[in-house]
């Protein structure tokens, strides 16, 4: 009688195939540390602020007071802000900065709740040397951070400029593909497959295109995206506890393209009330990313604030336009 043994080697087949796994994920780590070393040698523009054992890096253009301080988008960066940063600089500083663990800046403490994020913002503020209260911009996700600044440090804030903001009414939810994020960015499979979950560095202008793609692939990046997706509630919640009402000049920049939604709009409006001086204006042709699609509509907006500064009885939109 012949008997077929199969038990070993379908072990054997088993444990090369866990070892492949293994050898595979060992390979992939080590790539995407040996890329993020490689990328991080990269000099970025402006400047890295220790705020209490980790670095948050800030970029400046221009001189003046109140100076405008730019937080970006959802995974974005403040590279973002290159033609907005150009336009304010000729009447003001502008400072771009990136959140923790996005763009240059080291990661930071979990969870990535705008609470953490807004805290963080204001010790930026202290070891950067900024004195005098500052305009607050944000854009999009961004604009949590602006708001929530504004909220709590109304002495430390001049003004306030939201971009196409986010609403903690706006609804939040998780893609089911977000958990894998951070596990396939740390073993390279998503630089790999270039999949930034963002901007193509590639379609970016010239004098940001290098900073950029030494950041998109970064393992904290998408570390610090899923991190702050998870926590998209948590953060909503914080905003409506702590909505008071302001008295500095408030800005809402809504976009005008392809933007029908009555529902955002109304979300948009009550952005304007936070403050006693706020206002609305749409940015006619331009998209979500108004600060790229027209960044002169942002320029304007921060100027208006400025000006509605020496002008208490008017509200930013009522002043005429200037120009630099």
């Amino acid at each position: 009688m012949f008997r077929i043994r199969t038990a070993r080697p379908l072990r054997r087949v088993l444990v090369a195939g866990v070892v492949l796994v293994a050898l595979t994920v060992v390979a992939g780590a080590v790539y995407q540390h040996v890329s993020d070393r490689l990328d991080a040698s990269t000099t970025p523009p402006g400047r890295l602020i220790d705020i209490g054992g980790y670095r948050l890096h800030m970029w400046c253009k221009g001189t003046g007071m109140p100076a405008a301080v730019f937080d970006a988008g959802l995974g974005d960066h403040s590279f973002v802000w290159n033609f907005v940063l150009d336009g304010v600089s000729r009447f003001t500083t502008a400072c771009a900065y990136d959140r923790s663990g996005e763009g240059y800046s080291d990661t930071g403490p979990s969870p990535r709740t705008t609470s953490q994020i807004a805290s963080e913002l204001a010790t930026l503020l202290d070891r950067g040397d900024f004195r005098e209260p500052v305009i607050v911009v944000g854009a999009s996700w961004g604009g949590f951070t602006a708001r929530l600044f504004a909220s709590r440090f109304p002495e430390r804030t001049a003004g306030v400029v939201l971009v196409d903001a986010a609403h903690e009414d706006q609804g939040f939810d998780m893609p089911p593909f977000a958990p894998l994020v951070p596990v396939a960015g740390s073993l390279g499979v998503l630089r790999l497959a270039r999949i930034t979950l963002g901007r193509d560095a590639d379609t970016e202008p010239d004098a940001v295109r290098p900073y950029q793609r030494a950041t998109l692939f970064r393992a904290a990046r998408y570390r610090t995206l899923y991190d702050e997706v998870n926590h998209m509630t948590e953060s909503a919640e914080q905003m409506r506890n702590s909505r008071v009402r302001l008295s500095m000049p408030v800005v809402v920049v809504t976009s005008g393209r392809g933007n029908n939604d009555s529902h955002w709009r109304a979300l948009q409006d009550n952005q304007a009330i936070i403050s006693s001086r706020g206002c609305r204006i749409v940015a006619e042709g331009a998209g979500h990313l108004v600060h790229r699609d027209a960044p002169e509509i942002v320029v304007d907006a921060v100027r208006r604030v400025i000006q509605a500064r020496s002008n208490p009885v008017s509200d930013p939109c009522s002043l005429p336009a200037r120009p630099d």
